[in-house]
């Protein structure tokens, strides 16, 4: 039976303001009502683009989704909304404050750059405060000089990591503060499997209990994590449209350019004859598409939506029985999942870029984004037809949402491409700074780092006691240094800095957000400041939108729960309250018979389940 009310978990900054927000709601007893949970971000989807009109006939399967469960149309991913924080919210129950990790490459003050030794700890040589990077780089195929391989199974390049005070280097898993939902069933002995997009970074999901010098990633053993996968999103790929690809709507066969040879499990013998978009790779493997292709058919969403397909096949691996590859079998996880990647790409696209991606002023998706809608709702009917095909439907819980949205929703959009030197706060230099940060720069205040640079800054200072000064002169908003002309509006960027600037954030309304306190806090920043609806940082000529703020339009996304083991009176449900993201990890453990309890960062951050009656 539905539990009432209990009231405020956090406070979420949406729209452009800071406002009460994410409400905490309880269900049931703690019986097991599914045995399997799969759960699948579509990296950007908002709750708004399932009533966007022209991509209803796109939408097939996910309003099937719907009609068997319940659509929470008020559901909150994690400020700042990049993918690291935004999935670790529904993997520990926990938001960036509690969890440690506001980014993909944030900052430490208690920790030491890659490389410093133990011998320079002792000796008092070495400084604390370092960037922490865990991005695609810290995999050790990446800096193979072809730029990282597709399948990347050779672990750690440890000296891309930070070095803890024990002169050992810092692991994703360990650089968590909690643990997560993968460790809790695991230690029940349950079988768990995820496939997400970089390999060594995204290790960081097994927890902070398991030990990562034992992680396989060749053999996909990853502490708590039994079948793990991540497919590099960033390798040079490309398709041969001459292959088959792995699913009935794929293109052709991808191709892992840095290798010359293809990643499938289905064709050991696809050779480097292919066709890209050109925007990536190898420029001298490129080839001219063959006889009865077109190169517009060999767009970015194309490849993305390739990339994607190689990850539902193994999810459907995973339901048929089978280990991810296809070639051990295995039972099929009780939480398991994966992540979309395509409809982030045809969000970001300009108009201009192939047939153009995002939404338009009057709310049309453009052709690229149906593109990837469509792609990635055809992957998702593939996924619960075959549920349904091996009986599982019922006894499976899917949850769908998505990491983060998008600034903006749609147009208009302004980039502010402006880069400053971190030192000087003058314009280029090592281009470290976003204008922002080089605004405190440029009148004397030191900063240590400046993170996010997306559609919010996260700024370090290098003395703490410059927070009231800083605020004051962002307050000002005097960006007057920054005065060349946005080629792409005709405004000046100092006028576009300053109207793009949010509320500032510092001391108690950054406690208030529950990112921690900043004075207690080696991660947490002294000042944030978002940036509004429809301003991003970067060049928007090569992209319209970006994700990683505090807006509506970066927080808001899609979440619906739904299975065919719901009751009548769940199956179409709409529930229109504040939830959050976080509250997915304990309502996955408590469906599995589990106790939510486990989860550190649930304890910590009190979160509670989302409103499921049960089935």
């Amino acid at each position: 039976m539905k539990k009432t009310l209990l009231g405020v978990l956090t406070t979420a900054i949406v729209s452009n303001t800071l406002i009460p927000g994410v409400q905490a709601i309880g269900f049931g007893n703690t019986t097991a009502r599914f045995s399997h949970v799969l759960i699948i971000s579509i990296d950007g989807l908002h709750n708004s683009d399932l009533s966007v009109a022209n991509l209803q006939s796109s939408l097939k399967n996910i309003k099937r989704l719907q009609r068997e469960g319940v659509t929470y149309t008020n559901a909150f991913t994690s400020a700042p909304s990049d993918s690291y924080p935004g999935e670790l919210n529904y993997i520990t129950g926990a938001n960036p404050g509690t969890t440690g990790v506001f980014y993909d490459v944030s900052y430490s003050r208690a920790l030491y750059a890659p490389g410093t030794t133990a011998a320079q700890i002792a000796a008092g040589t070495a400084k604390r405060g370092t960037v922490v990077t865990f991005d695609e780089t810290v995999d050790a195929s990446w800096n193979n000089g072809k730029g990282g391989t597709l399948d990347g199974g050779q672990g750690f390049d440890k000296t891309q990591l930070p070095v803890g005070s024990n002169g050992n280097p810092v692991y994703p898993n360990q650089y968590l503060k909690v643990n997560t939902i993968f460790d809790i069933a695991s230690a029940a002995g349950l079988r768990t499997a995820w496939s997400d997009k970089h390999p060594a970074a995204y290790t960081i999901l097994a927890g902070n209990t398991q030990d990562p010098t034992k992680f396989n990633l060749a053999t996909g053993q990853v502490g708590s994590i039994s079948d793990y996968s991540s497919l590099e999103i960033n390798a040079a790929v490309a398709i041969d449209p001459t292959k088959p690809g792995l699913l009935p709507n794929t293109l052709g066969a991808l191709v892992d350019q840095s290798t010359g040879t293809p990643y499938s499990n289905t064709n050991s013998k696809i050779t480097s004859t292919f066709f890209n978009d050109a925007t990536k790779g190898n420029p001298a493997l490129f080839k001219a598409p063959p006889a009865g292709f077109s190169a517009s058919q060999f767009t970015s969403v194309a490849t993305t939506s390739t990339y994607d397909d190689i990850k539902v096949k193994q999810i459907l691996n995973e339901i048929d029985g089978l280990n991810d590859s296809g070639t051990i079998k295995a039972d099929t996880p009780a939480i398991f999942g994966l992540n979309f990647q395509a409809v982030s790409v045809g969000e970001k696209e300009t108009a201009s870029q192939f047939y153009g991606g995002g939404i338009d002023k009057d709310g049309n998706a453009r052709p690229d984004l149906i593109s990837a809608v469509a792609h990635t709702d055809a992957s998702i009917g593939l996924i619960l037809d075959e549920l349904k095909k091996k009986g599982l439907d019922s006894s499976t819980l899917v949850i769908l949402t998505a990491k983060h949205g998008q600034n903006p929703v749609q147009d208009p959009t302004v980039g502010l491409s402006s880069t400053f030197d971190s030192v000087t706060g003058k314009a280029g230099g090592d281009g470290n700074l976003t204008a922002v940060a080089a605004l405190l720069v440029k009148n004397g205040i030191q900063v240590a780092s400046e993170r996010g640079q997306d559609t919010s800054s996260l700024i370090f200072l290098k003395n703490p006691s410059d927070v009231r000064k800083a605020v004051a002169l962002l307050n000002s908003k005097n960006y007057s240094f920054d005065n060349t002309i946005d080629p792409n509006t005709g405004v000046a960027f100092s006028t576009e800095d300053a109207a793009a600037q949010g509320q500032v954030l510092y001391g108690q309304s950054i406690i208030n957000a529950g990112l921690g306190d900043p004075k207690t806090s080696d991660r947490t920043p002294d000042i944030i400041v978002p940036l509004k609806t429809g301003y991003f940082f970067g060049n928007a000529t090569k992209k319209r939108a970006e994700h990683g703020g505090f807006t509506d339009a970066d927080t808001h996304v899609a979440l619906i729960v739904g299975s065919s083991g719901f009751s009548r009176n769940l199956q179409g449900k709409t529930i229109s309250q504040n939830v959050s993201t976080t509250q997915i990890a304990p309502t996955t453990l408590q469906v599995l018979g589990l106790n939510p309890q486990r989860l550190q960062g649930v304890q910590i951050d009190k979160t509670q389940t989302l409103p499921l009656n049960g089935r």
